[in-house]
């Protein structure tokens, strides 16, 4: 009896973690008019316009001793909870960007998620809005423990290119801020605009 009432818990419990929320409103990624809309509880940003197509591969830098590997997805409908207690849980849903990375230097593997599943898609993303010519988002840097913004703008090129920007600023340290003053720099993903050509 004990094992059947610990079974029905369990079932009733995942049951409720799986729910998904209802989408209240549904805004388009590429109408500026909206774009303030897109954070709304219950919204769904959708790319409606499939911007995101041309993001989508496997895209390589190598030089100077580094090989940086960005493998792009599409990830549909990612749910952005956030949740206070006294307060009513705020979400929304957003089309985005998925981002995984290998990163050598000097052939040393320092990290490689490329085929891992599981990818964080807070941690790991970009999005693109209106008519911007870009993506932007968060990228983790796991060898380094930051996360930095980026941006990504696709070039019309032949072979594809892109330019994948880690900022300067606008990055969160994870680490005791001791960590950082080894005189290494910030970041380990190369940073000031990279270009990077496409491999798949």
């Amino acid at each position: 009896m004990k094992k059947f009432i610990m079974t029905l818990f369990l079932m009733i419990c995942q049951n409720l973690i799986s729910q998904e929320l209802p989408v209240l409103s549904t805004t388009s990624l590429y109408d500026e008019e909206q774009q303030f809309d897109h954070i709304d509880s219950g919204n769904y940003a959708r790319d409606t316009h499939n911007e995101r197509d041309q993001y989508v591969g496997l895209w390589q830098y190598n030089q100077n001793g580094i090989l940086f590997i960005l493998k792009i997805e599409k990830m549909d409908k990612v749910i952005n909870k956030r949740e206070f207690p006294g307060f009513e849980p705020h979400y929304n849903y957003f089309d985005q960007l998925t981002l995984r990375y290998r990163l050598v230097k000097n052939n040393v593997l320092l990290f490689d998620n490329l085929n891992q599943d599981g990818v964080d898609p807070i941690a790991n993303y970009a999005t693109k809005h209106g008519s911007n010519n870009y993506a932007s988002g968060r990228i983790w840097d796991r060898t380094r423990n930051v996360r930095g913004s980026h941006t990504i703008t696709r070039l019309n090129t032949n072979p594809p290119k892109i330019i994948f920007n880690l900022e300067r600023f606008g990055y969160t340290k994870l680490n005791d801020s001791s960590f950082y003053q080894d005189g290494q720099p910030l970041f380990s993903i190369p940073q000031n605009g990279i270009e990077m050509v496409k491999i798949d």
